[in-house]
């Protein structure tokens, strides 16, 4: 097989010699390397202390990769946070304090493929990165403000505002779906405490989010929970709330387009709701589970989905291609949404290019990782294929790559070639 440079790939190589270095800012866990402070400097990036949502405009960015605005707080305050892609984008947006923690993130409620939150934050510094649905490219408008700041997205329709004890009239615009409040119909998952079901597995219904919006649980004693709503075609979002409609907890897009929240600390005894919307068809089946939460498995699901990099202990199945040549190319059979995981030397500094392409009936998605699991990269679908692509500047040192199917349809083989570059005065 010949193996070619894209344009991309090509640049890169060309750059790697001479590219400047990024003025050191926030590190959110590395996060924030190569950054941009959203205000123009640490002193204007100040949130709390800004009179309007301050904004990156046409920010660029890369396929496979994010770009990264930072920001702080001098007092805590609830602030909005945006991105708003060009015609053809879709925007995904995660937000991380200074110690690398995900705050929060969203694909999708700003209204059409923009991606807004609304979230209360303590002083500190902060990252904002966006990146493109499946690791596209795009172009988009970055804004971080107070909630009294005009938004640079539409949001999305529905959602409640004020009102009453739960929503006392100058709080935060909640978007999304109503809130689930005592009196609000329900379907009911267990017929009491949920204990003696999460014993034997958890609980589960499938219903369409139409017919079924919302489903109440109880625990009679405090327990850790893991809450899942699941098929990809509908894309469904999840709301936690408390027996009083206090919202808990809401995600997007945990794996894929299903969703997940897990509660590692036990929740404590009492009434809850699960609130779902769909973002594509409310009209499908979705499937949701509320299990009792256990670390290692749910360790080990990030791990068999390629969403984290497992340890290098010997303890999950990794193949070990050593130190990596010029030059080498493989093929492996990927089995749906369960990676192969690949661990590989860099033996001295250089530009890597990872190709996965498909052999048959694939779609493939890759992720680099560093030796304590930080993700440095991700692609799905380069150079207008559904085949995938990485290049990156490494040090050398121990990396992981994790290879995995787009969706359970595809069980095919993937061809993954690895070819190494290094600078010309070396």
């Amino acid at each position: 097989m010949k193996l070619n440079l894209s344009a991309a790939a090509a640049g890169a190589i060309l750059a790697f010699a001479g590219a400047p270095v990024m003025a050191q800012g926030v590190e959110c866990g590395g996060i924030g390397a190569g950054g941009t402070w959203i205000g123009g400097s640490p002193e204007q990036s100040d949130i709390a202390a800004a009179t309007g949502a301050l904004v990156l405009t046409g920010q660029d960015v890369p396929s496979g990769g994010n770009a990264v605005a930072l920001f702080s707080l001098s007092q805590p305050m609830e602030i909005r946070v945006e991105a708003q892609p060009a015609p053809g984008g879709d925007s995904v947006i995660e937000l991380y304090d200074a110690s690398g923690a995900l705050v929060v993130t969203d694909d999708d409620s700003g209204g059409g493929l923009a991606s807004r939150a609304e979230t209360l934050l303590q002083p500190g510094e902060y990252c904002l990165a966006t990146r493109g649905f499946g690791g596209a490219g795009l172009v988009a408008d970055v804004a971080v403000g107070q909630l009294e700041h005009a938004a640079i997205t539409q949001g999305l329709s529905g959602g409640f505002v004020g009102g009453g004890d739960v929503f006392p009239p100058d709080g935060p615009i909640f978007v999304g779906i109503d809130p689930c409040l005592p009196d609000t119909p329900a379907t009911m998952l267990g017929a009491g405490p949920l204990a003696p079901v999460l014993d034997q597995g958890g609980a589960e219904a499938t219903n369409t989010i139409s017919g079924v919006p919302y489903y109440r649980f109880t625990l009679g004693a405090p327990e850790p929970l893991t809450i899942r709503a699941e098929n990809p075609s509908a894309d469904p979002y999840i709301y936690i709330f408390d027996g009083q409609g206090t919202l808990l907890a809401e995600n997007d897009d945990y794996q894929s387009l299903n969703s997940r929240i897990d509660f590692t600390e036990p929740l404590p005894a009492g009434d809850y709701c699960i609130g779902m919307r769909a973002l594509s068809n409310p009209d499908l089946p979705v499937t949701v589970r509320v299990m009792r939460y256990d670390q290692q498995a749910a360790l080990n699901e990030l791990y068999a989905s390629g969403e984290a990099a497992p340890p290098m202990d010997g303890s999950w199945p990794v193949v070990d291609m050593g130190p990596l040549p010029p030059r080498a190319v493989r093929d492996t059979q990927v089995s749906g949404r369960n990676a192969e995981w690949f661990a590989f030397e860099m033996p001295s500094r250089g530009m890597l290019l990872i190709d996965a392409v498909e052999v048959t009936d694939s779609d493939p998605m890759i992720a680099l990782f560093d030796d304590l699991g930080r993700e440095i990269a991700f692609n799905d679908d380069a150079n207008g294929t559904l085949n995938s692509q990485l290049a990156v500047r490494l040090d050398p040192g121990r990396y992981m790559l994790s290879v995995v199917q787009y969706s359970e349809g595809y069980q095919g083989i993937i061809r993954i070639a690895t070819e190494r570059f290094v600078p010309a005065t070396e």
